[in-house]
């Protein structure tokens, strides 16, 4: 039955690439272009394609997988390439999603996103040593993959610190005395407790009294989970809740404005969703990496190494643009300062628990 639903894929991924229009070279013959002339990248862009395999929350997620695409269409319109994406439904789909793809020699590049990929990505790089891999979020060693991290602990600081400074002001946001803050996580992993570290850091920076109630959904889909938790949090006096958890965020978002509460988005900007409450959304621009994979097979220059884009190259940041709430002039001072800090290492931000009690130690 498996092998009859891998044919089914592959068949399906042909007719979508024959409906497309054009053939496309050997995969790993891309070019490099001539730099001399202005539509060079999108020239040599006309033959490559790229596959993507989306994470768990898949398409229509308002975060991880939908800014990944948002990198995709960049790509298909100012490099011309084309591409195709497959929405997986369990975490067991990736490897086969990924081998499907890879073995119809169809793609210059197949991406596939975060943790959740790694053991997939492992499997199906070393079975086809001549195609290109792209892992975004998370990194691996391979001679055929190049990897992408984001440093999430930087931008998910200034989070922090910006909810700490709205605490100090309550009367200013609607919220309660109580020096109590609220983080949400997808899942208790190691890359989710680098939000939650950064997040830490930048509240106790500005008070280092600040307490911070964190818990997990137990997943990146189960907005009602969510939404239980966040209402939990608040009745405890953590009325401004920081998420990283994919599309589960919406019921921290659902939450806060049934009770009044203030929120924190993750990974695209996220305000417009409920901007009367969502503050800001920490943002890390893996349409940036996404594009920057695409673009380094176009032009010839792709290497199996791993880039961390950090908040001084722009990889990460927190967003205000979109929401309602208006933070006093102090308080984007502040977050100026800290910006540079952060860039200088001035501040080096913790990204573990570990780090973060250490980080704790050395705060006046």
């Amino acid at each position: 039955m498996k092998k009859v639903l891998s044919v089914l894929l592959v068949l399906a991924l042909t007719l979508s690439l024959v409906a497309c229009g054009g053939g496309k070279a050997p995969a790993g013959s891309s070019q490099s272009p001539d730099a001399s002339s202005p539509d060079a990248s999108s020239a040599a862009g006309t033959d490559v394609r790229v596959g993507l395999v989306s994470s768990s929350s898949g398409f229509g997620d308002g975060a991880f997988n939908d800014l990944t695409l948002k990198g995709l269409d960049k790509a298909k319109a100012e490099l011309g390439i084309e591409y195709d994406k497959v929405a997986i439904k369990a975490v067991g789909d990736i490897e086969l999603s990924l081998r499907d793809m890879a073995s119809t020699e169809d793609y210059d590049l197949i991406i596939a996103l975060t943790y959740e990929a790694i053991d997939a990505m492992k499997a199906v790089s070393a079975e086809f040593p001549e195609q290109k891999f792209a892992l975004i979020d998370t990194e691996i060693e391979a001679p055929n993959v190049t990897c992408y991290t984001t440093a999430d602990e930087e931008a998910s600081f200034i989070v922090g610190a910006v909810a700490a400074m709205m605490k100090q002001n309550s009367a200013d946001y609607g919220l309660g005395t109580d020096k109590k803050l609220g983080f949400i996580g997808g899942v208790d992993a190691p890359n989710i407790r680098v939000f939650y570290s950064g997040f830490a850091a930048g509240a106790k920076y500005i008070d280092k009294d600040m307490v911070i109630l964190d818990d997990y959904v137990g997943g990146f889909t189960d907005i009602t989970t969510t939404k239980e938790i966040a209402t939990s949090m608040n009745s405890q006096g953590a009325d401004v809740i920081f998420h990283a958890a994919g599309m589960s965020g919406n019921g921290l978002f659902q939450a806060a404005k049934e009770n009044g509460t203030k929120a924190f988005g993750v990974n695209l900007n996220q305000n417009a969703v409920e901007p009367s409450v969502i503050v800001g959304s920490m943002i890390k621009n893996v349409d940036v990496a996404a594009y920057d994979a695409i673009k380094s097979v176009v032009r010839g220059t792709f290497e199996a190494k791993t880039r961390r884009l950090t908040m001084a190259d722009g990889g990460v940041d927190m967003a205000t643009e979109g929401s309602e709430v208006n933070l006093s002039e102090e308080i984007t001072t502040k977050i100026a300062e800290l910006r540079n800090k952060i860039g200088t290492e001035e501040i080096r931000v913790p990204s573990t628990v570990d780090a973060l009690a250490e980080f704790e130690k050395g705060l006046a």
